[in-house]
């Protein structure tokens, strides 16, 4: 009974990958002269939830943006340790500046991810 299964569910998706898909029609333009109107009032109505909504991607990409940049402070914090450790007191800021800079790969991921669904307010 299993294997009739399979072999109905795979030819049903064989006949529905390969049948062929409508066409788009163009509307006549009496339609769009008469959508256009409504459309315009739906446009007015939504536009300040689009507006507040690419703030949030901005406000979401310059946080993505500051952890990439905060990347280079890997390589910074490798130069404060090895190589200016002697003349100073960069040992501990360089140790510091190697943690944020290994972080930030990481952070920097979880906020792209994060940004599609920043239009909505997620993650601010």
């Amino acid at each position: 009974m299993r294997k009739y299964a399979v072999i109905l569910t795979l030819s049903v998706m064989m006949f529905a990958f390969f049948y062929p898909q409508p066409e788009a029609k163009a509307m006549d333009p009496v339609t769009i002269a008469v959508l256009a109107p409504i459309a315009i009032q739906v446009a007015k109505t939504m536009m300040p939830y689009v507006v507040r909504g690419m703030i949030n991607m901005g406000r979401m990409g310059l946080k993505a943006g500051k952890e990439l940049v905060s990347i280079l402070r890997l390589p910074l914090g490798l130069i404060q340790t090895i190589f200016l450790f002697p003349w100073g007191r960069n040992f501990s800021s360089g140790l510091r500046n190697m943690g944020h800079g290994i972080i930030a790969p990481f952070k920097f991921c979880f906020y792209v991810v994060l940004l599609p669904f920043s239009i909505f307010g997620v993650g601010l």
